[in-house]
């Protein structure tokens, strides 16, 4: 999960570093523009906490983690491929939601698969590695803008979403995810029972 979430946020820090080219070059925005796509991420991540365990609780954090995974890929798309301020809103509206529900079942997780010992140590390496993706993909998302063109770190950001999807689909099902959702006397009567 450590490494799932570097990766992602090299790209998607590299996909903010260049939003603002993107905002006035591509969709032909202004400041007011720039600040109204920020404002639709804000509003979807808020939206997502409000309603995060609801969701989670409708649709399962197995599916709340995949479907996580897909807007991901779609924000990328979204910012590659559309000349739309509207689509670009939307999808970082959507982005926002998944952040909050990504936050939610990702750390929770986390947290229920680590041993107890090993928390403290699994949520600073897991923080370290996220920060340092956010590092690289800001300093990146520049390079590849002005070496490739404007779009490129979004072409880049949606081929990696997707392999990340593909190599990780099968780790978050639900028996995975049920299995560090059980209580911990009743996951070691199963351990028993098939050990």
């Amino acid at each position: 999960m450590a490494v799932l979430i570097g990766l992602l946020n090299v790209t998607l820090t590299a996909a903010i570093a260049v939003l603002v080219l993107l905002a006035t070059e591509r969709l032909g925005l202004g400041s007011v523009g720039y600040g109204a796509l920020f404002t639709c991420l804000a509003v979807g991540g808020l939206l997502g906490s409000v309603v995060g365990d609801r969701l989670i609780a409708a649709f399962t954090a197995t599916w709340t983690v995949r479907v996580g995974l897909l807007v991901e890929a779609g924000l990328h798309l979204a910012l590659a491929a559309s000349r739309s301020a509207a689509v670009v809103g939307f999808a970082l509206f959507a982005f926002g939601v998944h952040g909050a529900l990504w936050n939610i079942v990702a750390n929770s997780l986390r947290q229920r698969l680590t041993p107890p010992a090993m928390l403290g140590r699994v949520g600073s390496t897991t923080l370290f590695v996220a920060a340092g993706g956010n590092c690289v993909g800001a300093l990146l998302g520049g390079v590849v803008a002005a070496r490739y063109g404007i779009t490129a770190p979004y072409w880049v950001g949606f081929v990696v979403a997707v392999a990340v999807i593909a190599a990780t689909w099968r780790v978050f099902d639900r028996a995975t995810v049920a299995a560090a959702y059980a209580e911990p006397a009743v996951a070691e009567v199963r351990e028993l029972a098939t050990g």
